[in-house]
């Protein structure tokens, strides 16, 4: 709950720092902040509950671009359809978009729980030092390590929002037969 109220308060700030510096330096730097947060959840042990809802609080505060620049929003506000094929192929795009979410998630839970299996998981039970480690790399590792690809994957993406109305505007002038 810390996380989702935590970024709802940040969101006019975020949308803020956007106009300022563009969606691609904010959604970097809230992936930076998010994954830096996050990735001290791994060192934490029982006991550790108010550091634990610092790094919530943290991590919840850079979650807001994300929500601000979803896939299905509009092309003026989202980095995903800045990159989207401005003559109607967005719906493909959109599609093949939430496919990949989908299917990510299915994985993601069938290697998780297959893991945790590995490491010697017994439901209802305490579970040993093997099964405590494997929950917190895949807690906190596992989405650590994919949000540092996602930056480096971002921060090469070279669509910002002048190259993006560049584009709309040479689709349009081609639309009506000038090169």
């Amino acid at each position: 709950m810390l996380y989702f109220v935590t970024g709802i308060v940040f969101l006019p700030g975020w949308v803020t720092l956007a106009r300022r510096i563009g969606k691609k330096h904010a959604w970097l730097l809230s992936i930076a902040i998010n994954t830096g947060a996050f990735v001290g959840v791994f060192f934490l042990g029982p006991g550790d509950a108010l550091i634990y809802g610092v790094l919530v609080f943290l991590s919840g505060s850079a979650s807001a671009p994300p929500w601000r620049c979803p896939p299905r929003s509009r092309p003026t506000s989202s980095i995903t359809t800045n990159c989207s094929p401005a003559n109607g192929g967005r719906g493909r795009y959109i599609g093949l978009w939430s496919i990949a979410k989908k299917l990510a998630a299915a994985v993601g839970v069938g290697a998780g729980l297959s893991i945790l299996g590995l490491a010697g998981y017994i439901p209802n039970a305490e579970q040993p030092e093997t099964v405590l480690l494997a929950l917190r790399v895949l807690y906190a590792l596992v989405p650590s390590v994919c949000n540092l690809v996602a930056l480096a994957i971002a921060f090469a993406y070279p669509i910002s929002g002048a190259a993006h109305q560049r584009i709309l505007e040479a689709t349009e002038r081609r639309k009506k037969g000038n090169p």
